[in-house]
């Protein structure tokens, strides 16, 4: 049994719950704890995890409070040095942790890895490490067969060190709540580089991603529920003013100026019906900007790492 906690956030999941749970019990590397937080679930999930699991510890929201807020009670309610966080419908192979948990014990600079993850809705395989292009946006690399260093790791499944987590911690928060959904782990990944966290991609780490359990598997942008996609454009907009340095400023303002234009055409022709909802996003980023910038000022007096190092990490528009 190794010094892992797995934390979740459940937000009517009950379709992929017992297959996540029973692959999370089935790993080589025992967890010792086992947390979920729900998040208002209305579809009984919460009382069959109660029923069937004593083993896990079940903390109860009265609404959804978001991925970002979920994960961070889930994540604080656990006691051991390393924390998977997984969405529900992540299925993992037998020896993920065990895996995963290596990788970040050759790396004692790394403070997150994550693995190889098929993804169902294209049927393909993924590295589930990620680079950043200027527009706020990830890009997986092509590389499945080596070990490498990359930006950040897609949320969905990620093993922490929890020395980083705290480390990293901003006014109690390891993601920032004001995301909501979406996006945050970008957030996350970029605080942690800045503060020299290393995140690693190991290929042995294998697991199966449904994608977007919980908004009925609908992965595109434009098919996504209409709140989700204000909270991912405001997200975007958040992202680059919390986090973005001055040595960084001029490889990533340029291009995302260039480019949001095309993207609010976009909307427009695609989603004429949804655009001024949509344009609210505008509001909410004003709305937590000065957060945002009270965040960034903390993270700046901070830093431990050059412009340089982090430009590596960017991939062209």
């Amino acid at each position: 049994m190794g010094e892992i906690a797995v934390a979740l956030a459940n937000w009517n999941g009950m379709k992929y719950l017992e297959r996540c749970l029973e692959s999370v019990f089935a790993q080589t590397c025992a967890p010792r704890e086992v947390v979920i937080v729900d998040n208002g679930s209305t579809d009984g999930s919460a009382e069959w995890i109660a029923d069937r699991y004593d083993q896990v510890h079940l903390l109860l929201n009265e609404t959804n409070e978001g991925f970002a807020a979920g994960y961070n009670k889930a994540i604080a309610a656990c006691s051991q040095p390393f924390v998977l966080i997984l969405n529900t419908d992540v299925f993992l192979a037998p020896d993920f942790i065990e895996v995963t948990l290596a990788a970040l014990a050759e790396y004692p600079e790394a403070g997150a890895a994550t693995g190889s993850v098929f993804q169902q809705g294209t049927g393909e395989w993924l590295n589930s490490g990620f680079f950043l292009r200027p527009q706020m946006r990830t890009e997986h690399s092509a590389n499945l067969d080596r070990a490498e260093a990359v930006f950040g790791c897609s949320g969905a499944l990620i093993l922490f060190r929890r020395e980083m987590l705290e480390d990293i911690r901003i006014e109690g928060q390891y993601f920032d709540e004001a995301y909501f959904s979406y996006g945050e782990d970008i957030d996350l990944a970029w605080r942690a580089q800045l503060l020299g966290w290393q995140a690693r991609f190991t290929p042995g780490a294998k697991a199966h991603h449904v994608g977007s359990g919980s908004s009925d598997e609908r992965l595109r942008f434009v098919d996504k529920p209409a709140f989700l996609q204000r909270h991912l454009l405001k997200n975007r907009y958040l992202t680059l003013v919390k986090n973005t340095s001055t040595g960084v400023l001029p490889y990533v303002l340029l291009p995302f100026i260039l480019a949001e234009p095309l993207v609010w055409l976009y909307l427009l022709l695609r989603l004429p019906w949804r655009f001024p909802y949509l344009l609210l996003a505008l509001a909410d980023t004003c709305r937590h900007l000065p957060t945002a910038l009270r965040w960034r000022r903390q993270l700046m007096r901070r830093q431990r790492v050059s412009a340089a190092y982090i430009r590596q990490f960017l991939r062209r528009v």
